[in-house]
């Protein structure tokens, strides 16, 4: 077993690093919409909130990074850009926040969706979520306890609720939340033979099925629907998996048709060619691009094609 804890902090390292690089490469890119950027003050949460030039009747999406912590700044400024509000919130590695992702309290957020319903009138109707990766778990998580929030964007999905993410492989880490003060049922990290990096330890630990029968998240109590966005090439979890465990879900509560997927066969771990987490960065890109297409299209309540 410590050997697999090993593998895992080893493998989350090499992403905080890919991570902090990829925070560090300029944004090149060139958005049509002015957007401007603060962060909030006076709030019990950690967050920055982007307003795109002539937004101010949109209600407000809630965007959530994934592991690599701290507020989700590129992924918010990618949803910003396609004319949407967007409030960035840090879960942990943020001040005043868990230093590392383990038993993070869902209630937290209580303060978020409060935020958001009072500043914005038009989330009084619900609240729309982007996540990637451990944000897309959490996203969906919020979502099948809560129905404040309706659409969910999920990027490189789970479903099922894991073990947290502890930098200490010495450590046997517990379940990545907690909902007031319970530890929130998990799959831990136990792969059945020889673990060949990050990706593998997931698929492995899935076959756990009375693990993964208790913590599977309640996709089916959503209020809304859901889009999966997955790549071919993913070298984290198996994203593309986890988005059919939902959809199948979904489809034995007779809500297969709120389940939608996009999936880019050569495209890695949250399609962004700024992390090299699988795919190529033409092909993250070109995968993003489309991506983003169907994003706008779910978020402004249409069908993406």
């Amino acid at each position: 077993m410590r050997k697999v804890l090993m593998l895992t902090a080893m493998s989350m390292m090499t992403f905080f690093v890919n991570t902090a690089a990829a925070a560090e490469r300029s944004d090149t890119s060139t958005n049509a919409v002015e957007v401007s950027q603060k962060a909030l003050t006076g709030v019990d949460f950690v967050a920055d909130f982007y307003q795109p030039q002539g937004s101010e009747q949109q209600p407000a999406v809630l965007v959530l990074g994934g592991s690599e912590g701290g507020k989700p700044t590129r992924l918010a400024k990618r949803i910003a850009a396609l004319g949407y509000p967007v409030l960035a919130v840090a879960y942990f590695k943020a001040d005043g926040l868990p230093a590392e992702l383990e038993k993070v309290p869902l209630d937290y957020f209580d303060a978020v969706k409060s935020w958001l319903q009072q500043q914005h009138p038009a989330n009084a109707e619900g609240i729309n979520v982007v996540g990637w990766s451990k944000g897309a778990e959490l996203a969906l998580l919020l979502a099948s306890r809560d129905d404040a929030y309706q659409r969910v964007v999920a990027i490189s999905p789970s479903a099922v609720v894991w073990a947290g993410i502890l930098k200490d492989w010495t450590q046997t880490p517990s379940s990545s939340w907690q909902d007031d003060g319970e530890v929130l049922a998990f799959v831990p990290f136990k792969p059945t033979g020889q673990v060949a990096g990050l990706r593998d330890l997931y698929e492995q630990s899935l076959a756990q099925q009375e693990a993964v029968a208790e913590a599977r998240i309640n996709v089916e109590q959503s209020a809304g629907a859901l889009l999966l966005i997955t790549g071919g090439e993913d070298e984290v979890w198996p994203a593309k998996r986890m988005a059919d465990m939902i959809c199948q879900r979904m489809q034995q509560h007779q809500r297969g048709d709120d389940c939608l997927q996009q999936h880019y066969p050569n495209a890695g771990h949250i399609l962004d060619p700024a992390y090299p987490l699988g795919g190529t960065e033409q092909s993250n890109a070109d995968a993003a691009t489309d991506a983003d297409r169907h994003i706008a299209r779910f978020l402004a309540a249409d069908v993406p094609s």
